[in-house]
């Protein structure tokens, strides 16, 4: 009888340490699919630049900026609230001979064609030769949250989160259509918006 009752004693402690084990490794993956989902949904809020965007970038912040000095930039008036619009120096003269058109302005979009356009631009990244990207890239913004494309062909860099109905885009003209721009200069540009991309993400992150 004594080692009856040892038998069901040693049967019940097996059994309740394996469901313990059972419902430990339970909690752990589900914990994890909640974290893989918030570390790939999560941002700040960015609601005052991807929806209620007005222009908020004045001529001695785009100087400061670019780094250029502010002599060379003009701003220009704009019909639409949700975009900056500046000539600036220094990048060849323009066929008016004023210098490049720098835009900036919010574009509707929506949550899902972001999530598809950063998908591609990251497969593309991974998967194709650089002759054929063309200068084409996607990095993270610094905050980590935001993507950064650019399409250095079309003078053009877009501002991306999937989880807004609305992107970012700056331009700065493509270099044949502004007379005596230089490779090197097309290319300063280039970097020169990623700064101001950053620099959005930086001031509108709450």
């Amino acid at each position: 009888m004594k080692n009856y009752l040892t038998l069901i004693a040693i049967f019940l402690l097996v059994a309740c340490k394996s469901e313990t084990k059972e419902n430990n490794s339970i909690t752990a993956e589900n914990k994890t699919k909640k974290d893989n989902a918030k570390s790939s949904n999560s941002s700040a809020d960015y609601s005052s630049l991807f929806y209620d965007y007005n222009c908020d970038v004045s001529s001695a912040d785009l100087a400061k900026i670019l780094q250029i000095p502010a002599s060379d930039i003009s701003a220009q008036t704009s019909e639409s609230p949700n975009e900056c619009l500046f000539k600036i120096k220094g990048f060849g003269e323009g066929h008016d001979d004023t210098g490049t058109t720098w835009r900036l302005m919010s574009v509707p979009s929506s949550k899902g064609q972001s999530k598809k356009d950063i998908a591609k631009l990251l497969k593309d990244k991974a998967e194709l030769p650089s002759g054929i990207l063309m200068g084409r890239d996607i990095v993270l913004a610094d905050a980590g949250d935001c993507y950064i494309a650019s399409q250095p062909k079309r003078g053009k860099v877009r501002l991306l989160n999937e989880n807004y109905d609305s992107f970012i885009v700056i331009t700065y003209q493509t270099k044949g259509s502004v007379k005596g721009r230089t490779e090197a200069q097309h290319d300063q540009l280039n970097l020169k918006a990623k700064d101001l991309a950053n620099y959005l993400v930086a001031t509108h992150k709450k």
